[in-house]
C-alpha cells in the first residue's frame, strides 16, 4: 500500500473514531443527560480518546513500516501512559497538611474569642484552606443538618483519610466531649505537630525526586535508542518483521512497559497506617 493512500485511511479512521467520541457526550440538562453524564466520565472519556489517538498511531506505524505489532502496542502503550510517568504524589498530601494546620489555628483563634466548636467549625467554612474546602464545607452541613459533632468528625476523618487527619480529629473529638477552654491550647499544639509533619514530608518527597527523575532518563533514553535503530537502520531490526520476531517483539516491549510501571510504583509515597480506622496501603 502506497503512503499517502495509507496515511489518508488513517486519517480517515482518526476523524471517525473522533466524531463518535464526540458523540457520547452528552448534552442538554434533563436527568437522562445528567446520569449519562456521570456513567461516562471526565477519566474515562480521557482513556478513550488516549486509546483512539494510540490506535491511529499503531495503525499508521503498521501500514508504513509492516509490523503489525504497533496495532496492538499503540493503544495498549497510550492507555497506560500515565502509569508509566513517574509523578509526585506528595504535592497533594502536602498542601493537605498545610492547610489542616492553617485550619486548626484558625479554629484555635475562633474559640479563644468564645464560642462552642459546633459554632466555630460553621464559622471556619466561609475562610477554609483551598486543599480541605470541601471536607470542611461537608463537616459544616453535617453539623448544620443535626448531625451529632461525634458521627460528623469520625465522618471528616474518613474524608480526610490520613494520619495526620486522624490527630486533628481526635484532639477536635476530645474538645468536643470535655467542651473545656484547653481546646484552643490543644488545637494549638496540633498545628505545630502537623508543622513538623509538613516539615518532614518535604524532606521525603525531596527525596523521592532523584529515583523518578532516573526512572524518566532511563525511559527516554531507552525509547530514543530503539526507535533510531528502527528508523536508521532498518537492516538490524529485520529479522522483527516475521510473525516470530514479531511476537517476540510483543513480549519485549510488554517486558519494558512492565519495568517502567515497576520503577514508577516504587518512587510513589506509600499511604501511612490511619490511627482511627485500620487503612493503609499504596496510593
Amino acid at each position: 500500500m502506497m503512503p499517502p493512500i495509507a496515511a489518508a485511511l488513517v486519517l480517515t479512521l482518526g476523524a471517525g473514531l473522533w466524531l463518535f467520541i464526540t458523540g457520547l457526550r452528552p448534552t442538554g440538562t434533563s436527568a437522562t443527560h445528567r446520569a449519562q453524564s456521570r456513567r461516562l466520565s471526565g477519566a474515562r472519556r480521557q482513556q478513550l480518546r488516549l486509546g483512539v489517538i494510540g490506535l491511529v498511531i499503531g495503525i499508521a506505524v503498521w501500514l508504513l513500516t509492516g509490523y503489525f505489532v504497533a496495532v496492538i502496542a499503540g493503544p495498549a502503550i497510550a492507555l497506560i501512559t500515565p502509569s508509566l510517568i513517574p509523578r509526585s504524589t506528595g504535592k497533594k498530601t502536602i498542601d493537605r497538611l498545610n492547610g489542616m494546620e492553617e485550619w486548626a489555628r484558625s479554629l484555635s483563634g475562633l474559640l479563644s474569642a468564645g464560642g462552642d466548636i459546633e459554632q466555630a467549625i460553621i464559622a471556619s467554612r466561609n475562610s477554609a484552606p483551598e486543599a480541605l474546602k470541601e471536607e470542611i464545607g461537608m463537616l459544616a452541613a453535617r453539623l448544620q443538618a443535626g448531625i451529632p459533632i461525634e458521627h460528623a468528625l469520625e465522618a471528616l476523618g474518613d474524608d480526610l483519610d490520613d494520619p495526620t487527619g486522624d490527630m486533628l480529629v481526635g484532639s477536635l473529638s476530645l474538645g468536643a466531649r470535655r467542651r473545656g477552654s484547653g481546646l484552643a491550647r490543644l488545637l494549638e499544639g496540633t498545628a505545630s505537630t502537623i508543622s513538623d509533619d509538613v516539615a518532614a514530608r518535604r524532606q521525603i518527597e525531596a527525596d523521592r525526586a532523584k529515583p523518578r527523575a532516573n526512572a524518566r532518563f532511563i525511559a527516554a533514553i531507552a525509547v530514543l535508542v530503539i526507535a533510531g535503530e528502527f528508523i536508521f537502520n532498518p537492516s538490524y531490526v529485520e529479522p522483527y518483521k516475521t510473525p516470530l520476531g514479531q511476537i517476540v517483539l510483543i513480549a519485549l516491549v510488554a517486558l519494558f512497559l512492565v519495568g517502567l510501571v515497576g520503577m514508577n510504583l516504587a518512587s510513589r509515597e506509600p499511604k501511612g497506617q490511619r490511627l482511627l480506622r485500620p487503612t493503609g496501603g499504596t496510593r
